[in-house]
């Protein structure tokens, strides 16, 4: 559950609005007052917003809930939390988070690049980056997201599952992946 959080994490970082600047001037002691001016170019209710986008239920998607039993909200997991599967709606259009994703360094956050390639599932284009990182105990984990273009955003899957068990879970993420799309409201 901890390396899912880190896809989370870097997920979040690579879709955020904007970046956050801050400057501070000091002075040396018994010349000047301190003074501190920050600056920021996002606003905290820009940030509650982006997140808000990203983490809210405008993709449906068919998941296999008889394996994936834990419901949090926008993602469910397994029993065992062994396995699990994240939607997430990207607020750039799909080529420009494809070059953001591209530009990322391949190993990051202890887990190393399985690679990025652009793949057909079903009748979709979709971007897929596969990760593995090694647990406490020795355990690889394999990292995946699947991103593909939703009008002017970007829908993200993302998912985790132990090495051992890849054949067992990808299918299904896969088919979660070609079911996924935007809501009609």
């Amino acid at each position: 559950m901890k390396k899912f959080l880190t896809i989370i994490t870097t997920a979040v970082f690579i879709i955020s609005c904007g970046k956050e600047t801050k400057s501070k001037t000091e002075s040396l002691p018994g010349t000047e007052d301190l003074h501190s001016e920050e600056t920021s170019d996002v606003t905290q209710q820009e940030i509650d917003q982006a997140l808000g986008e990203v983490f809210n239920d405008q993709i449906e998607m068919e998941i296999d809930e008889s394996v994936f039993v834990v419901d949090n909200g926008s993602n469910r997991v397994n029993e065992e939390m062994t396995a699990g599967i994240m939607k997430m709606l990207a607020p750039q259009p799909y080529l420009e988070f494809k070059k953001k994703l591209e530009a990322e360094p391949e190993n990051q956050n202890g887990m190393t690049s399985l690679g990025i390639e652009e793949v057909e599932l079903g009748d979709k284009k979709v971007l897929v980056q596969k990760s593995m990182t090694v647990d406490e105990v020795g355990d690889k984990m394999i990292m995946m997201m699947h991103a593909f273009p939703a009008g002017n955003k970007t829908i993200m899957i993302s998912s985790f599952f132990m090495q051992e068990e890849e054949s067992k879970y990808l299918p299904l993420i896969e088919k979660s992946v070609v079911s996924a799309r935007l809501r009609i409201e």
